[in-house]
């Protein structure tokens, strides 16, 4: 097994920085299947290197949920090619600001403005605010089929392991605030399949969870990584 120390640390924090987060889709033109076979691609570069040189120390289990959550993302938006082709020239006629609401709200997450667990609850808002556009007229007329439900269940499950996995609150977090938790993330993902919301709609907001799910975890790895590698780094200097 090699030796863990900050150069590898750091260059394997970057390599996820540079040519993984760099490479996840922020803008609506982005969010097609080739661009997530490219970012799964470079996740596989780093689960290789890893595993060659027996660096695991959890990450090759961490890289391969991220490869799930990439897959899943990537099922999206090729079984809804027709809707995002949609939604792509909506965005360029309405200059909807959807996405980069959500974008924003990753950034206040990951800045330590709020928690992840805050996040959750406040993002309805901007849903419930953004599904009032006259898009959803549009839309109306428009028939799509996609396994939406399945995509919720996998979310709804990959939402719950990242909670888990962040930093514990400890006394911060009570029973009735994890019940408030599970309630809100229940309605959210139920308002997303609900009648009341268009299948286009169902898509991109599918998508836009997806995205920001895959930055989480990565920065959550990312934040490990360091902190092993700075762990050794003050081992050695003692």
């Amino acid at each position: 097994m090699t030796n863990l120390n900050l150069q590898i640390t750091s260059e394997i924090a970057k390599y996820i920085k540079d040519d993984i987060i760099a490479k996840i889709p922020s803008e609506i033109d982005q969010l097609i299947p080739e661009n997530v076979d490219k970012l799964i691609n470079n996740i596989y570069v780093l689960r290789y290197y890893c595993s060659q040189r027996s660096l695991d120390f959890g990450l090759i289990n961490r890289l391969d949920d991220i490869i799930e959550t990439c897959q899943g993302l990537w099922e999206l938006l090729d079984s809804n090619t027709s809707t995002f082709m949609y939604l792509r020239e909506m965005y360029k006629i309405r200059r909807l600001d959807f996405f980069a609401n959500l974008i924003g709200q990753y950034e206040e997450t990951t800045s330590g403005e709020e928690s992840f667990r805050d996040f959750v609850l406040e993002s309805i808002a901007t849903y419930l605010g953004w599904k009032s556009d006259t898009i959803w007229v549009d839309v109306a007329k428009i028939d799509h089929y996609a396994p939406i439900k399945n995509h919720v269940r996998k979310l709804r499950l990959e939402i719950w392991k990242l909670l888990d996995d962040m930093p514990k609150n400890g006394d911060q977090i009570d029973l009735a605030k994890a019940i408030e938790i599970g309630e809100k993330m229940d309605f959210l993902l139920n308002f997303i399949v609900g009648d009341e919301t268009q299948p286009v709609g169902q898509a991109l907001f599918l998508s836009t969870i997806y995205v920001l799910l895959l930055r989480l975890k990565l920065d959550r790895t990312i934040s490990i990584i360091q902190s092993i590698g700075e762990g050794k780094n003050n081992e050695e200097n003692r």
